[in-house]
């Protein structure tokens, strides 16, 4: 990791800490759970330029996307920033959210991080844990995005490639064991470079087509729009 990678990665897990989303009553809710790329790092936190920002706009004023993104953040409990350690883990299922969006893995392609075997019990463990809330909401999970080498010829933040894609294979079939839906944004963003900002976050214009595609899945789902 690069010193400029390196205070970023900073910034990111102790800086840049999203305000807790505040929930309106009488609208349909949709619960985003996530890291970073869910935070929205790739345009610096700009509310107005994050993928949930723009997925609101498309579902119109009857909805409320929240951001429970925290940059940094695993899935497992066991990566060096737990998700489940974080405020908006419990905020999340405080209130009545119908749909949640979870999209966790890209952090636990670290090397440090990385267990298949662990992220593929804790991420069933954790989509259950939602889908049996006394509401039961729907869940849908969404892979993780491609990611891209820098200059220097490697992926920021230590990512590893080669775990992003096992990830996104385990996800898609946690998705088929649970019976829920699953948004692959893995496929989309195959190529799509120009779409990030450091080749792991997405900028505005990735911003906009994912939430693009997540629309046109979320009619596809027939789910609540």
């Amino acid at each position: 990791m690069t010193f400029k990678e390196r205070i970023t990665h900073l910034v990111l897990k102790y800086l840049a800490v999203p305000r807790t989303p505040v929930y309106e009553e009488g609208k349909i809710h949709i619960g985003c759970l996530g890291d970073s790329i869910t935070f929205g790092a790739g345009v610096n936190g700009k509310k107005e330029e994050t993928w949930e920002y723009y997925l609101n706009k498309l579902l119109g004023v009857d909805h409320q996307v929240l951001n429970y993104g925290i940059s940094g953040r695993t899935l497992q409990r066991e990566g060096d920033y737990p998700y489940t350690a974080d405020k908006f883990y419990g905020i999340s299922k405080k209130n009545r959210i119908e749909t949640y969006l979870i999209m966790l893995g890209t952090n636990d392609a670290k090397p440090y991080n990385f267990d298949e075997k662990r992220y593929a019990k804790q991420l069933h463990d954790f989509v259950m844990e939602y889908k049996e809330l006394p509401s039961r909401p729907e869940v849908i999970l969404m892979t993780v995005p491609q990611v891209f080498r820098n200059e220097e010829g490697i992926v920021a933040f230590d990512i590893d490639e080669g775990n992003i894609e096992k990830i996104q294979r385990m996800i898609r079939q946690e998705a088929a064991v649970s019976k829920i839906n699953c948004i692959d944004l893995y496929s989309l963003t195959k190529d799509k470079k120009d779409w990030f900002a450091d080749g792991v976050h997405p900028n505005k214009k990735g911003n906009e087509e994912i939430a693009g595609h997540i629309f046109h899945e979320l009619g596809v789902f027939h789910s609540v729009i």
